[in-house]
């Protein structure tokens, strides 16, 4: 048996381990998959509002800085400081933020690869839901934690859903866009797909519905 198959079985029987342990503890695949669907629903949709301010911020903060460079003719629009505003703006919020517009903007781009990040995400937490009843059943969270390479080791809800939250939260911080593309295509390669109840959720998420 080579190493692809070994580690293919390992998985198998790391699943089947908590299939059992769930079973032996009482508790249904009903009420665990509700429990880290919409827990991990939660907690990237918590994350996703605080990206939407930290994006609205840097935004704004970068288009008045720009709005001071054109009181100053002549003034590159890359410069680090702003030595000429007037003692007024220096009061301005923005000033406090950041020392200038080179760190304006580098905020206004990180903060829009989070936010989109955090967005792709919630994306495919509801298109791992296949069937679009806010729960995950066995092999819906089998064929998630799959995809993002996270090993289902015997464990209760709570700390499956710990377990999906933590690579949410190491994907972010990393903004490793390809772990998620990845793992989007590893559930459409089995039959998942965006569906218009998922579309429904993304607009109430991203305020357009």
């Amino acid at each position: 048996m080579d190493m692809s198959q070994t580690e293919s079985w390992k998985r198998v029987l790391q699943f089947t381990g908590l299939a059992v342990a769930l079973c032996m503890g009482g508790m249904s695949w009903a009420a665990i998959g509700n429990g880290v669907f919409q827990g991990f629903i939660h907690h990237i949709a918590q994350q996703i509002d605080r990206d939407k301010v930290d994006f609205a911020v840097a935004e704004s903060c970068t288009s008045w800085f720009y709005e001071q460079l054109k009181k100053s003719p002549g003034v590159r629009p890359d410069v680090k400081q702003l030595s000429f505003v007037t003692e007024e703006d220096r009061s301005h919020a923005c000033a406090g933020r950041y020392p200038g517009i080179n760190e304006a903007r580098q905020a206004f781009a990180h903060s829009q690869s989070t936010l989109s990040l955090s967005l792709t995400f919630y994306q495919l937490a509801l298109v791992a839901d296949r069937d679009d009843d806010e729960r995950y059943d066995a092999g819906e969270l089998r064929d998630m934690l799959d995809s993002l390479n996270v090993a289902p080791l015997q464990s209760d809800h709570l700390q499956l859903l710990a377990k999906l939250k933590g690579k949410f939260d190491d994907v972010r911080e990393a903004i490793e866009f390809t772990t998620l593309t990845d793992s989007m295509q590893a559930l459409y390669s089995k039959g998942y797909r965006f569906t218009p109840a998922d579309q429904a959720a993304m607009g109430r998420v991203t305020g357009e519905s």
